[in-house]
């Protein structure tokens, strides 16, 4: 069987953290020292190595005028303003029995695989066959030098709704939050799923054809299809 998802390495910080605290939580274990502060570090240096993967690696390379690196900055900012605020709000008062749903979460978002013969951790989601074919067309061909900009947005805007879907919403779900930080969490993606919308609208039709190719270079690398 087929399994198609969206991966990226995570860094060595971030594989040694998802290594403790799984370890902590292993078979079954509650640990006794308090794991809030913890998980409230790896959870924001989570949300940030997605932000700097997703977004603020695209522009490493960009043209002295593009518009994109401002663009992107101005939304990284945001949303990494908002996901530490609610992590630190959420996570805060959380007990090590609470947070052991988060740390299986965690767990499956993590994913192991060998890459030029070097085995290391991803962070990843999984992604339906369609979802896969979708970006993978639209990423290719423009990668070719042949991109359809309008089918690059579109397949943009998808991409940035499925990992707004994987990475903050059933992170939410995850751990099971009350009514108030239900509704901040609400806000907060709202805010988030907003500022996505503007940056790929405004982004991807005043890309440069260098800047295409690069941009769908580099999301393409992250399309793994195993068997």
């Amino acid at each position: 069987m087929t399994t198609t998802l969206f991966a990226f390495p995570a860094s060595a910080e971030l594989q040694l953290d998802f290594q403790e605290l799984t370890a902590a939580y292993a078979n079954g274990a509650i640990p006794k020292e308090p794991m809030a502060p913890r998980f409230i570090a790896f959870a924001q240096r989570y949300a940030d190595e997605i932000l700097d993967a997703l977004v603020l690696n695209l522009v490493s390379g960009a043209d002295p005028d593009s518009h994109a690196p401002k663009t992107l900055e101005n939304v990284v900012g945001l949303i990494k303003s908002t996901s530490h605020a609610l992590i630190r709000q959420v996570l805060n008062k959380r007990s090590n029995k609470d947070l052991a749903t988060v740390a299986e979460f965690m767990a499956n978002r993590r994913v192991i695989m060998e890459i030029d013969g070097v085995k290391r951790d991803f962070i990843s989601f999984p992604l339906a066959a369609s979802d896969y074919q979708l970006l993978h067309d639209a990423w290719q061909k423009a990668a070719s030098g042949e991109a359809d900009v309008e089918a690059m947005k579109q397949a943009t805007l998808r991409f940035a709704e499925l990992s707004t879907q994987a990475f903050y919403v059933e992170t939410g779900d995850a751990i099971e939050l009350g009514f108030i930080a239900q509704k901040m969490f609400n806000m907060g993606h709202m805010a988030i799923d907003k500022a996505l919308k503007m940056a790929i609208n405004r982004l991807i039709p005043a890309l440069k054809p260098r800047e295409l190719k690069d941009f769908s270079s580099y999301f393409l690398g992250m399309l793994h299809s195993t068997d």
